[in-house]
């Protein structure tokens, strides 16, 4: 009775130290695929999921990988691309970015290097409209947390994290705040410019700026569905501290401004360091006619 006794203790004890170690091993994972799922919520009604090939998945709204970790997008169904409304990560292959036409039959893979929140949005995904309001499923997030090293201990089996932790693995960004603070563009303006700032980091001194408007080439009359890039604005070196800039469009884009009184433009701001790898931005901007 005793041993039977002994024993239960032991498992107890056991399991005690099971659950114990779970939190430690809770970590993000380093990768995650996205699919385009035709029937979200409801049927016809597209949208990005995690959930593979269930019938009425829910729209992956916000997924969590550590740094340096990896996100698969495919599309092998409805028509679709990607908008990234703030920071934006490496792809390759590449995947079509708006204002590029979306497309269907890619697959591309995503490496986000850098911790913080990157947002995307899909035109063609789902937006259910109820009695009282819109239910608004096309604006997704990538949450990306900073990785942490931990080591097991071999006796007790428990993770824990040393004291000491090694250089980083990316460079110290060029930017002075997050993304979404550092760079300043309005959504809105007027006139035929496009004005932001963004304020650079001591590491960023020295970096060359290069900001380019972009435009779609139907909204300049043309024929097809590609981009072309109506203005640029190149600094070979800019200084740490506040940076304002102001990119004029060239005449074609002025003329078809001047045509339909308004213009949706992706700003594309780029740093890049010598001989490092270089940090890429992009807003969205509708520009008005005069001012």
């Amino acid at each position: 009775m005793r041993s039977r006794t002994l024993l239960l203790f032991a498992l107890a004890a056991l399991l005690g130290a099971a659950v114990a170690v779970l939190p430690a091993l809770a970590a993000s994972p380093s990768e995650a695929k996205l699919e385009v799922n035709e029937n979200c919520v409801q049927l016809n009604w597209p949208c990005w999921t995690t959930e593979g090939s269930a019938s009425r998945p829910q729209p992956a709204l916000k997924v969590t990988i550590v740094a340096g970790g990896t996100v698969t997008f495919v599309d092998h169904g409805k028509e679709a691309n990607i908008a990234w409304t703030g920071a934006t990560p490496t792809c390759e292959p590449a995947v079509p970015v708006a204002p590029e036409a979306p497309k269907t039959g890619w697959e591309g893979k995503c490496t986000f290097a850098t911790p913080g929140t990157y947002s995307f949005e899909s035109s063609t995904m789902f937006r259910e409209k109820t009695l009282y309001t819109t239910i608004d499923y096309t604006k997704y997030e990538i949450v990306v947390e900073a990785s942490t090293n931990t080591t097991t201990n071999p006796t007790t089996g428990t993770a824990t994290t040393p004291t000491t932790t090694s250089a980083p693995a990316s460079p110290e960004s060029p930017l002075a705040d997050l993304e979404s603070g550092a760079v300043k563009v309005a959504k809105s303006q007027r006139g035929g410019s496009v004005k932001g700032s963004l304020e650079v980091s001591k590491a960023g001194g020295g970096d060359r700026l290069e900001v380019d408007l972009i435009a779609t080439t139907a909204s300049l009359a043309k024929a097809g569905h590609t981009t072309q890039v109506v203005g640029r604005f190149v600094s070979a070196s800019v200084g740490a501290g506040q940076r304002s800039f102001s990119v004029k469009l060239n005449t074609k884009a002025r003329r078809a401004l001047e045509r339909h009184h308004r213009l949706v433009l992706k700003v594309k701001i780029v740093l890049t360091p010598a001989g490092g790898e270089a940090l890429t931005i992009t807003r969205s901007v509708t520009l008005h006619a005069g001012g």
